[in-house]
C-alpha cells in the first residue's frame, strides 16, 4: 500500500480499478454510476496503459487492479487491448475484469473470449449476478458464463457479487414491478446497498429511512482518506473506490494518477473527511438546501442529495461531477 499527500490528506492505495465505459446494456436499480444503454464515453488502451504506469510507479500489485464500467464487454476488442496494455505498464496482468454476462448466449463464444482474456493477462472473472442485474440479463447466461468460466480459469479464477444468486437463478425481466420491488426489498434485507447514483432514487424508497440529523457524528475518513481504492473513468476523472461523483482529480493534460493523488484536497473532501454528510448537508443548506422530509436511509443516501443540491447550484464545480452521475440522460 502506498501513501500520497501529507496529514489528513493521506490517501493510501492498494487497489484501483479502470472504469472502461459508462455505457451498459442494463440500468439497474443500484448502479452508483447510473450506467446504462444511452450511456456514452469509452476509455482508450493508451490512456489505460499511462494509468497502469502510475499503478507501477504507486507499488501496486496485479490483484489490486481491476477493470469495470458499466460493461466493459460492449467492445471486446478494446477490452482486450487495455487487459495487455497492463502487461505493456510492466504489471504482471489484471487483478479481475466485471460483467454482467449478458454476451455469454453461446458457449464456444465465452470459452474464446476468456482464453484471449486470460493470455491477454486477467486473472479472474468477476460476475455481477443479482436481482438488479437480472432484471436486464438473463440468469442462464450468467451461469452458462460461470460454469465455462471454471472450465477455463479454474475455480480461483471467477468470483460473484452475490453466489448464491448463482445457485437458484431469478429470473425478474418479465416481472411486474410489483414483483421487482419485491425481490429488491427482500434483497436489500440480506445486503444493504450503497444509496448513492441510482439506488438513491431507485432503492432509498423501499428501506426504512431516518432524519439527516441522525448521521450526525457519522464521518467518512474511511471511504475517503483510509479508502485505499480509486476509479478513473474515460474521461480521466479520479475518484474514491465508493464514491462515484466526488472528484479527487483528473488525470488530463498529462497530469497522471500519482500526481493526482499527491495534490492537496479540496473543501468538500476536508467536510467530508471530518464531519461526515452531516457537515456536507449543512454546506448546502446556507445554500438553501432543505431536507428531505421522508428521511435518508444512510449517510451516504444524505450524501448524494446534498452533492447533487450543490452540482445544480453550480457550486464546488472542481469536485462535484461529471454531471452524468448525478441525473439520468
Amino acid at each position: 500500500m502506498t501513501g500520497m499527500g501529507e496529514g489528513d490528506e493521506t490517501i493510501r492505495i492498494s487497489a484501483a480499478g479502470l472504469l472502461v465505459t459508462y455505457w451498459c446494456n442494463a440500468r439497474c436499480a443500484h448502479c452508483y454510476e447510473l450506467s446504462g444503454p444511452r450511456r456514452q464515453g469509452w476509455m482508450s488502451a493508451d490512456a489505460a496503459l499511462r494509468h497502469f504506469q502510475a499503478m507501477v510507479r504507486l507499488g501496486m500489485e496485479p490483484a489490486g487492479v481491476h477493470l469495470g464500467g458499466g460493461e466493459p464487454f460492449g467492445d471486446f476488442g478494446r477490452l482486450v487491448e487495455i487487459v495487455r496494455a497492463a502487461r505493456q505498464a510492466g504489471l504482471a496482468g489484471v487483478g479481475y475484469v466485471e460483467t454482467n454476462g449478458y454476451w455469454a448466449t453461446d458457449e464456444a463464444v465465452v470459452r474464446e473470449r476468456l482464453g484471449a482474456l486470460r493470455e491477454a493477462g486477467m486473472r479472474q472473472l468477476s460476475l455481477s449476478a443479482d436481482v438488479y442485474h437480472q432484471t436486464f440479463v438473463d440468469p442462464q447466461c450468467v451461469v452458462r458464463l460461470w460454469r465455462v468460466a471454471t472450465e477455463v480459469l479454474g475455480t480461483e479464477g471467477v468470483r460473484a457479487r452475490r453466489w448464491r444468486f448463482l445457485k437458484s437463478p431469478q429470473d425478474l425481466r418479465e416481472a411486474s414491478e410489483a414483483q421487482r420491488q419485491a425481490a429488491y426489498r427482500e434483497a436489500l434485507a440480506q445486503h444493504a446497498e450503497r444509496m448513492t447514483g441510482r439506488a438513491a432514487t431507485e432503492l432509498a424508497p423501499l428501506v426504512a429511512r431516518q432524519p439527516a440529523e441522525a448521521v450526525r457524528g457519522q464521518t467518512c475518513v474511511e471511504g475517503l482518506r483510509d479508502s485505499a481504492h480509486v476509479h478513473i473513468d474515460p474521461a480521466g476523472y479520479v475518484f474514491p473506490g465508493t464514491c462515484a461523483g466526488l472528484i479527487l482529480g483528473r488525470t488530463d493534460r498529462g497530469r497522471p494518477l500519482d500526481a493526482v493523488l499527491a495534490a492537496s484536497r479540496g473543501p468538500m473532501w476536508r467536510i467530508l473527511v471530518s464531519e461526515g454528510p452531516w457537515g456536507l448537508r449543512s454546506l448546502a443548506a446556507r445554500k438553501g438546501y432543505k431536507d428531505d422530509p421522508g428521511g435518508y436511509a444512510d449517510k451516504c443516501h444524505l450524501c448524494m442529495s446534498a452533492r447533487r443540491f450543490l452540482l445544480e447550484a453550480g457550486a464546488y464545480a472542481d469536485e462535484l461531477g461529471p454531471p452524468e452521475l448525478y441525473r439520468e440522460e
